[in-house]
């Protein structure tokens, strides 16, 4: 999810550059038996996402303590994207007032799960400390 917005920019910034190449820019479809559905893919999407994806990879088993990062960058966008957000624009678009009911719940209920997202980001922060202390970079351990 977070690579998104990285595979969308470096495909069109290739495509850009390289617009009359039939790599970059020809697109192909594939037909899946026994539904409606088609998929349409350039062969540069395949290709640099799997790279990328590969690369990730090779670095995520270099640092031993990148599932604590993982979960530092899923502790840091868990309130506001599932929790704050969502709910905001819901008591905005059901126009509930302030200080009623439902108000006070949906506020409540959002402080909750900031505690949530605040106790996890300490337990990350807390995991990425103690695997530092022992940390062989570019080590597998099983």
């Amino acid at each position: 999810v977070f690579a998104q917005p990285i595979y969308a920019g470096s495909e069109k910034w290739l495509m850009s550059r390289y617009s009359t190449t039939p790599f970059f820019n020809k697109a192909y479809s594939v037909k899946f038996p026994f539904t409606n559905s088609t998929i349409r893919f350039t062969l540069c999407k395949i290709l640099w996402r799997s790279i990328l994806v590969i690369f990730t990879t090779i670095i995520a088993m270099s640092i031993p303590f990148f599932n604590a990062i993982l979960g530092l960058l899923g502790a840091m966008s868990f309130w506001p994207l599932t929790v704050h957000f969502p709910v905001s624009m819901y008591m905005k678009q059901a126009k509930i007032k302030k200080g009623s009911r439902t108000w006070m719940f949906l506020h409540a209920l959002g402080f909750c799960c900031l505690l949530v997202t605040l106790m996890a980001g300490i337990g990350s922060v807390a995991d990425i400390a103690k695997e530092l202390k022992n940390a062989k970079f570019f080590r597998n351990q099983l």
